[in-house]
């Protein structure tokens, strides 16, 4: 899409009502395979977009004549950025936008717990030094800096943690990740097979418990 359409279409995403059907499930480790996470949060929000708001958003950011999207690239050490494909390969396209930021922090407000939207003494969450420092951490924003992620048959994300993101001159921290799913999951031309965002405690043993949220087309998971 050229940018004179991206700035047509912007304003436009996400401008209207969340769906009435949207429905959220907190993720109750202790009753799956994977008991050791009972204490951490994960949860699930389900048409949380609308299919028409999933297309939008693909199209918001999909390159120009349908050019192949760029590979995601992991964080060095040295904070470079670098490809590694022994550990990960997709397509990934990060679109800065405050405003699709702000809209899609406000469509799952209303459906978080309170605990998770103060974050007050939880070291699983925050670690263990805000809670020695009695620090409350709020929801204030999301990274305006989109990552947007299209995985190809054979494409993977190796076992990995989600990185923090810290602003150096607000102060501001990532704690959470909220993973939307655009496509699967509803049985029509663009479902798909895996994909799924596996937790586990042994990735190499085939044996161990492990709990996968599959993709599903308007949901969003929080962890």
């Amino acid at each position: 899409m050229a940018s004179s359409d991206k700035a047509v279409l912007e304003p436009r995403v996400l401008s209207g009502l969340a769906p009435v059907s949207a429905s959220a499930r907190v993720i109750d480790f202790k009753e799956t395979e994977v008991k050791e996470y009972a204490d951490y949060f994960a949860m699930v929000i389900n048409d949380i977009l609308t299919p028409e708001e999933c297309a939008e958003l693909i199209s918001l950011v999909q390159p120009a004549e349908n050019a192949p999207w760029p590979p995601a690239t992991m964080t060095a050490y040295s904070g470079s950025q670098i490809l590694d494909p022994s550990s990960r390969h997709c397509g990934r396209i990060i679109y800065n936008s405050k405003a699709v930021a702000d809209r899609l922090l406000n469509r799952i407000l209303p459906h978080l717990p309170p605990e998770v939207a103060t974050l007050d003494n939880v070291p699983d969450i925050t670690g263990q030094m805000p809670v020695i420092r009695k620090e409350k951490w709020k929801i204030s924003r999301f990274n305006t800096a989109l990552k947007f992620l299209k995985y190809e048959p054979g494409n993977y994300f190796c076992p990995h943690c989600d990185a923090h993101y810290e602003d150096n001159e607000t102060g501001e921290k990532s704690f959470l990740t909220a993973h939307f799913y655009f496509n699967g999951g509803n049985g029509g031309e663009d479902s798909v097979e895996g994909g799924a965002t596996r937790f586990a405690v042994d990735f190499a043993d085939p044996n161990a418990g492990k709990v996968d949220v599959n993709p599903k087309a308007g949901s969003v998971l929080i962890f």
